[in-house]
């Protein structure tokens, strides 16, 4: 029979390594390595159960309105009708892109998220970004040019990471709170310091997401309006002379709005759309299943102008119509649109800097989602396990999730 001293004692231990997991994928979730600390965390955290009980009190919505869309998406698969689509390989898709990632929102009942964990996770994510920025404007001094990443393994995960987390600490470093201002200091620089980097990595929708955002978040959280004008036209300014000297991104920035065939990037998702609009209108119930596009766009549906090989239609409605059908995409509509009425409801009512941070950051990444599918998307799974985290961050700030501890009797 263990002792409640020994108890207490394990689980600090434990608390402690779940901590130290989280930092170090803090600071690794850039990098190609083969341990997956958010899943080390949340097993210690599922051993911590063992010898202590959460009492768990919910307040929202919102854990009705993702069981939904989960079940939804799990049901396309049990109701799809595509020859010779097996349920195995659905089944597996689906656990790797809806399933595992909830884990980053599931760990909030494993470990007892205070404030200064959440700064201290934010801080070193921040930490992360500012070192690999550096690391970019160092590539650039060197005349490398192209789709620079720094340390980053993917391109499009360091864009969709910064889309995820600099809308956060942007709203920290200027929005009105109790935070100190060293620390609100260290998150202005880290996003300034990753303006010119952004602008090197060449991706257009980043520069769109993280222009309106950074408005916003300036025009909101700044009151004196000289200072607010001084502030973006500084930003302005520095962003035309980078262009100015990195014809790259000059040529980036001016092809947005170009649909040409030419520019293949903007042509190729053009049709990529319509195929997968195409899907959805032939499968409109269930979709051509979780995990299927791919074989369906190059055999059935691929468009004889596209020069491109495609997993997923670039756009995450598109993608969730294709895959799930109506079914699929109306969990998805739905969720998203209760995520932002609620985020809304409380920054109206609370003026809270982690409603409006959250806010931000959900802005930002449905932006994303318009040209991407890193939502539930096909390769890359860690923007998803963030965005669940940072959601998950934002029911305990608002004390939409209360959790207490009890210890086990043996």
């Amino acid at each position: 029979m263990l002792s409640t001293i020994s108890k207490s004692k394990i689980i600090d231990i434990l608390d402690k390594i779940i901590l130290s997991c989280l930092i170090l994928y803090a600071l690794t979730f850039l990098l190609d390595i083969n341990i997956n600390f958010l899943t080390t965390a949340f097993i210690f955290g599922i051993i911590k159960l063992f010898f202590i009980k959460p009492k768990i009190k919910i307040y929202s919505k919102h854990f009705y309105f993702i069981a939904f869309f989960i079940l939804c998406t799990f049901l396309s698969i049990i109701f799809n009708n595509i020859p010779d689509l097996t349920i195995t390989s659905n089944l597996s898709a689906y656990k790797s892109r809806f399933i595992s990632p909830l884990i980053g929102i599931l760990i909030l009942f494993l470990f007892k998220f205070e404030k200064k964990h959440i700064l201290l996770f934010l801080s070193t994510l921040s930490f992360s970004l500012l070192i690999n920025a550096i690391f970019i404007i160092y590539q650039v001094s060197h005349d490398l040019s192209g789709r620079l990443v720094g340390f980053a393994s993917n391109y499009m995960l360091l864009c969709v990471m910064n889309i995820l987390i600099l809308p956060i600490i942007f709203s920290l470093a200027l929005y009105k709170s109790k935070l100190s201002n060293k620390l609100r200091l260290f998150y202005l620089i880290t996003v300034l310091i990753n303006i010119p980097a952004i602008i090197f990595e060449n991706t257009r929708i980043v520069w769109i997401a993280l222009s309106i955002t950074y408005f916003i978040i300036i025009l909101i959280s700044l009151k004196k309006k000289k200072i607010i004008l001084l502030f973006i036209s500084a930003i302005v300014l520095c962003c035309y002379i980078l262009f100015q000297n990195s014809p790259q991104s000059f040529d980036r920035l001016t092809s947005i709005t170009n649909i040409s065939y030419q520019n293949q990037s903007n042509y190729e998702r053009l049709l990529m759309w319509q195929s997968a609009t195409n899907m959805f209108i032939e499968h409109p119930l269930f979709g051509v299943g979780v995990g299927n596009y791919h074989e369906q766009y190059t055999n059935n549906y691929r468009s004889p102008y596209s020069r491109e090989d495609q997993w997923h239609p670039h756009n995450v409605l598109l993608a969730m119509l294709s895959e799930t059908g109506l079914i699929g995409g109306i969990s998805y509509i739905l969720l998203f649109i209760y995520l932002y009425y609620n985020t809304v409801i409380t920054y109206l009512n609370t003026k809270s800097i982690s409603s409006f941070a959250y806010l931000m950051c959900l802005l930002a990444y449905s932006i994303n989602c318009l040209t991407d599918s890193m939502f539930c998307g096909h390769n890359i799974k860690s923007p998803t396990n963030f965005f669940w985290l940072f959601t998950g961050f934002y029911l305990i700030l608002n004390k939409y999730i209360i959790i207490s501890y009890t210890n086990k009797k043996y």
